[in-house]
């Protein structure tokens, strides 16, 4: 354990900032131990203690990650799983959490695009219709939703 002190320290300063995810704190090792005398094994035995004490749960991950972003950065449930899947969550994990907690889509599209809305007023409605759809398209929201969204607020005007 005193030998694997230099990784449990890496791993800690590499934790402070955020949480992570098993696999961003294997890279992140794995980096480290380039030019060193340790081996992948006591990398993988290091992560296994800081699961242990609670330190890596990717199933905790999920949680606070799609909370977070939800909050300040919002995105589609689609955009949302390629992002978790980027940072090494597995299928599982992801399809566990979306069936057990919704998120309004539509809620979450209409919002962003309220926000975007009065940048389209100078525009014929074909142009606004594009715009918004490929704004939203590109947070990661369904076709269905998008449209839905798009002539909700088309409506209200």
């Amino acid at each position: 354990m005193d030998d694997l002190s230099f990784l449990f320290n890496k791993a800690y300063f590499y934790l402070k900032f955020r949480p992570r995810t098993e696999k961003e704190i294997r890279d992140y090792l794995y980096k480290k131990i380039i030019n060193t005398h340790f081996s992948r094994l006591q990398v993988e035995e290091v992560i296994e203690k800081l699961k242990e004490q609670g330190l890596i749960d990717d199933k905790k991950f999920v949680e606070l990650y799609i909370k977070d972003r939800l909050l300040l950065k919002p995105k589609g449930e689609k955009m949302l799983k390629k992002e978790l899947k980027a940072k090494g969550i597995k299928d599982d994990l992801i399809d566990d959490y979306f069936q057990n907690n919704s998120i309004d889509e539509e809620k979450i599209a209409k919002e962003l695009l309220k926000k975007r809305w009065s940048r389209f007023q100078n525009l014929d409605i074909n142009k606004i219709k594009e715009k918004a759809f490929r704004f939203l398209l590109s947070r990661g929201f369904s076709y269905e939703v998008v449209k839905k969204t798009i002539e909700d607020l088309l409506k209200k005007e």
